[in-house]
């Protein structure tokens, strides 16, 4: 097998199991609450108190942003392992949300002057949260079956356009606060009681998609869309559902999912970390698995 890591960064959600049973590096992203900087490390034992901490802090008011990845955090974590003789494979959080991989190839183009003989292959996943995890978990399982580097970033590319991202936002205004929506229509949203429902598209783009009246009948159409898009063929069945650490209700909406997913189908519920949740709120749930909408746009 190729002597290569695979790595990607703290905007992908996944279970912590995985990094038990794989070797996943990652990239770590920083957020900023009232002022104070924090470092977002997935792999943490404790990344679900930082999540709880920063949702709590969110419901009180609190002023949340994030920094993208620069050139010189990539060349600092990858540099050390190049000269150690791996080839590294990295999946990136969406060109279409951040400008994070623009970074990341700046700081390949350099790595690979330096090393000519290394392989260093990024693949721009379209993908963020708990999509992202989906492809990073796949990945790991494709390096433990045999792949080469190279066919594991073919496969990657080939079927990440099969990732389907649907989410529901609990509070217009961090929408707005994006520039997803205008304050006028957040405000007269949030006094309706109005959960919009948004997808990732082919672009790696944000785009609200349908919008629900209660957060009950904005789960359902996560579930009935989720369903409706299954059965992709030739990928592991695996459903990631996100939530901001909504304990107490999320089991809920897991029973919901495995009622409608094909045999065989793991469904995990994981909570969504702070990068991207410094952007969505603390209400809010996702269900993430392949499905054939990017497909349908070629």
């Amino acid at each position: 097998m190729d002597n290569y890591l695979i790595f990607t960064d703290s905007s992908a959600d996944l279970p912590a199991h995985i990094y038990e049973e794989y070797d996943l590096r990652i990239i770590p992203m920083e957020y900023v609450v009232n002022g104070e900087v924090f470092t977002c490390h997935t792999e943490s034992p404790d990344h679900d108190k930082h999540c709880d901490a920063l949702f709590a802090a969110q419901k009180k008011g609190a002023e949340v942003h994030t920094s993208q990845i620069s050139p010189y955090n990539y060349i600092d974590a990858w540099k050390p392992l190049l000269e150690a003789g791996h080839d590294i494979l990295y999946l990136c959080m969406s060109s279409g949300l951040t400008a994070t991989f623009d970074n990341v190839q700046i700081a390949a183009t350099q790595l690979r002057e330096e090393f000519p003989d290394r392989k260093l292959i990024l693949v721009d996943t379209l993908s963020a949260t708990q999509g992202q995890g989906i492809l990073a978990t796949v990945a790991l399982m494709n390096r433990a079956a045999g792949m080469t580097i190279e066919e594991n970033a073919a496969w990657l590319e080939e079927k990440k356009k099969y990732m389907c991202h649907r989410f529901m936002v609990g509070d217009l205004n961090y929408l707005h606060k994006g520039g997803r929506v205008s304050g006028a229509v957040a405000a007269v949203g949030t006094m309706l009681n109005i959960k919009p429902i948004l997808i990732i598209n082919d672009e790696g783009k944000l785009d609200v998609v349908a919008k629900a009246r209660g957060e009950k009948a904005a789960v359902k159409m996560l579930v009935d869309g989720y369903k409706k898009e299954q059965g992709v063929p030739d990928v592991p069945k695996l459903v990631y559902i996100g939530h901001t650490s909504l304990y107490d209700k999320v089991e809920a909406v897991k029973k919901q999912v495995e009622a409608v997913v094909e045999p065989g189908t793991v469904v995990e519920c994981i909570n969504l970390g702070p990068i991207i949740g410094a952007h969505i709120g603390p209400s809010f749930y996702s269900v993430c698995g392949w499905g054939f909408h990017r497909k349908e746009s070629d």
